[in-house]
Parts: C-alpha cells; structure tokens; sequence
C-alpha cells in the first residue's frame, strides 16, 4: 500500500473532487439557505457530473489494477509451465551444472559463462547473474551465478538425477565422476 506522500496530486484533487461533489450531491437542498442554496441548486448537475468524472477515474484505476493483476498472475503462471517443461528436457551437461549447486551447498557458484550449458541455462531463465548483470563481459568470464526464485521450487532430486537414498556408491561415483571439470577447479581440485 503506498504511503500518503506517494499518492500523486491529481489523485489528492479527484479524491477531493469526489468527496465534494458527493457531499453537496446527496445533502438535503433544506440545509443551504439563501443565496448558497440558490447557487448550488442552479449547478446541482455540474455537482453531480463531477461527481461521475471522479467516480469514473477511481473506476478505471480499479480496473487497470486488476488487468495488471490477472496479467502478472498469468504471465507467472505460464513462465513455470515454460520453466518445468524446460526442466524435463535438461541435458546432462546442464544437469551436471545444477548438481554443482546441490554438491558444493552454494546458493551462489562461480561459473564460465561462455561454457554452453551455463550459457544455455542463463538464456532460459534458469540461471540468473547472483550480483547483477556484469559490467565487462570476458571471453572466459567465470561470474558468480545462482539459480533463479522461479526454478528454485521446481528443482527437485528426481530432476537433477539424484536420489540420495536409493543410489548406490555406484551411482554416486558416477555423478561425481561426471561433474563439470571448471567445478574441480573451483574446489581447488586438479
């Protein structure tokens, strides 16, 4: 809710307009005698569509408001259809550089950018810049990156491949056999 000194000028004067026009629309004409009563009952109508004017601009916020609303809500909404179909059809190699982020217990990793899952994995949202979109972009730029607000619920063990508690030390050497050389590098491991 936005705070009184944020609330624009012309909205201060449609709500004053609004008020107003309510107030000497609706009272009794008894209560404004002589030449008042007589005035306000010769522009009663300009009362009454000011009144109208002011409703009317109030009406049309209310529903640009709730067109944004349903639009942002819908826009969500198929953003992570978009990114859950996207998680199904990951690669190994894209696997491989999420699994980094379960295996080293990091929210934020330092990561090639030009290497073509990290790159793939940026381009659909997955992935995102932890500290901002970098000024200098490097032909071997290794920036700190983490995985977006949207993908973080939708990443699950069962899509990374993983499943702590079935695997066998089999199947955990193989992932880690297979995790990206740069995550070695990364661990101080050659």
């Amino acid at each position: 809710m936005p705070e009184l000194r944020q609330v624009s000028p012309l909205n201060w004067l449609m709500c004053w307009l609004l008020l107003s026009c309510l107030m000497i629309s609706l009272l009794p004409d008894r209560l404004f005698a002589g030449g008042f009563g007589t005035w306000l009952a010769n522009y009663r109508l300009l009362f009454v569509l000011g009144l109208i004017l002011s409703a009317t601009y109030f009406l049309s916020i209310g529903a640009i408001m709730l067109f944004q609303h349903v639009f942002y809500r819908k826009q969500r909404l198929v953003r992570q259809k978009l990114l859950r179909e996207l998680l199904e059809y990951l690669d190994a190699s894209e696997k491989a550089v999420l699994r980094e982020f379960v295996i080293q217990r990091k929210s934020v990793i330092k990561l090639p950018v030009t290497e073509p899952a990290v790159k793939n994995l940026l381009e659909q949202g997955i992935l995102t810049y932890a500290y901002g979109e970098p000024s200098e972009p490097g032909l071997q730029a290794i920036k700190p990156l983490m995985i977006t607000l949207e993908a973080r619920p939708l990443l699950t063990f069962k899509v990374l491949g993983l499943n702590p508690a079935s695997m066998s030390e089999e199947q955990k050497s193989m992932i880690l056999n297979n995790r990206p050389k740069y995550a070695y590098k990364q661990l101080g491991r050659h």
